[in-house]
């Protein structure tokens, strides 16, 4: 897949995707004591996910389209140190309305890195591993989950939830120190071409739109299991922070190996988007018993263990079709991606906070199959191949 310094590179940038997302999911375990701090209910608490999803979609796709125009690197670099020093602030938040602020302008930071790392690795990898090579960028993603969101519980057992936060905030600042040292300088050879105004005619073709929108559909799966399955295993079986840590690790370490797996079947596919569907099929069938039925912790983390592994399988074969867009193409094709996966963020937070203030985790688990399903006919219409990227 590359020498010695892509591998560094990609150690690099998937350890700053790790701090990155962590930013959403980390939060996760706290959503009752942070509600209570904050003198607002779970529903208000689970809308700062929503809050920090539209900055972070909407800032995904300007910086992605600048990354083709300005270089990639220092976007990078500026978005890490941004994004740490908000986590910062979320911490030192007394208020909701403080709180929420700083979720905004998290969203920033977060959408202009996740808008140009993929594009990032794309450039410096040539196209028979990309699939591999993503899927180390999204496995920084899972670890977010396997690693972050456990070592953060346990933190908040330490020192409460702002003690955790901040400290998750100065990691991340540290951070952009690593990637500075690690990524190569920008490929120029995009910004030599002749410059390309921004694709909107072929960001738009149906079946593209279709891709997307099942993306879309996958990561609201995604963040229903990050951001909630926390408090249903607390509610369902009243499980202190250091078991929950315990057994969040295990789901999701589903998701780790479902992104090695995934990478690995999409660079031998010349199916990559019924792949993708066959994830979300999978997905829709798990999301009813993870979430209706409660037969005992031990199997509920069996379940959502399935649940991580087959979910994370195979967006690698999404991300590597839009990987063989042209080079000054893909910032602007990646931030779009992001903005798209942000709207998953937002439903999943909004309407899933909604959904468990009228009727509990019920209706949290019917909606996720319902999406899932959703996701895999868009998958399957839209017929994309990476070829098709090109024309």
């Amino acid at each position: 897949m590359g020498d010695s310094r892509t591998i560094g590179m990609l150690v690099a940038l998937s350890a700053a995707t790790f701090a990155v997302t962590s930013s959403g999911s980390a939060t996760a375990p706290f959503l009752q004591v942070i509600s209570q701090d904050l003198f607002s209910t779970l529903a208000d608490v689970a809308h700062l996910f929503s809050a920090q999803a539209i900055t972070w979609g909407t800032t995904a796709l300007i910086t992605g389209t600048l990354s083709d125009r300005l270089g990639r690197r220092s976007m990078l670099i500026g978005s890490v140190i941004l994004l740490g020093a908000t986590r910062l602030g979320f911490a030192s938040s007394h208020s909701y309305i403080e709180a929420i602020w700083w979720q905004i302008v998290s969203g920033v930071g977060g959408g202009a890195f996740m808008g140009t790392v993929f594009a990032t690795v794309a450039d410096h990898v040539p196209a028979g591993s990309r699939g591999r090579a993503l899927s180390w960028i999204i496995m920084g993603q899972s670890l977010s989950l396997v690693l972050g969101v456990p070592l953060v519980t346990l933190l908040g057992a330490l020192g409460g939830w702002r003690g955790a936060l901040a400290t998750h905030g100065a990691l991340t600042i540290a951070m952009a120190l690593v990637v500075y040292f690690a990524t190569p300088p920008d490929v120029r050879h995009h910004a030599e071409a002749p410059r390309r105004k921004v694709p909107i005619a072929e960001l738009l073709r149906p079946k593209l739109v279709a891709l997307m929108a099942a993306g879309t559909t996958e990561r609201v799966c995604f963040a229903i299991l990050a951001v909630y399955l926390p408090t249903y295993l607390q509610r369902a079986y009243a499980i202190s922070f250091g078991p929950l840590a315990s057994a969040l690790a295990l789901v999701a370490a589903g998701n780790l190996i479902g992104n090695l797996v995934g990478g690995r079947i999409a660079d031998r596919s010349h199916s990559r988007s019924t792949i993708f569907a066959v994830g979300l099929a999978l997905t829709a069938a798990l999301a009813l018993p993870t979430f209706l039925w409660q037969p005992g912790l031990a199997i509920s983390v069996a379940l959502g263990f399935a649940y991580s592994f087959v979910n994370a399988a195979g967006r690698p074969a999404l991300m590597a079709t839009l990987a063989d867009m042209p080079s000054e193409l893909r910032g602007a094709l990646f931030g779009l991606n992001i903005t798209m996966a942000s709207m998953g963020w937002l439903l999943a937070g909004s309407l899933g906070g909604w959904l468990i203030a009228v009727g509990g985790f019920d209706g949290v688990g019917v909606f996720c199959a319902a999406m899932a399903l959703l996701g895999a006919g868009l998958a399957l219409a839209s017929g994309m191949q990476g070829d098709e990227l090109k024309r």
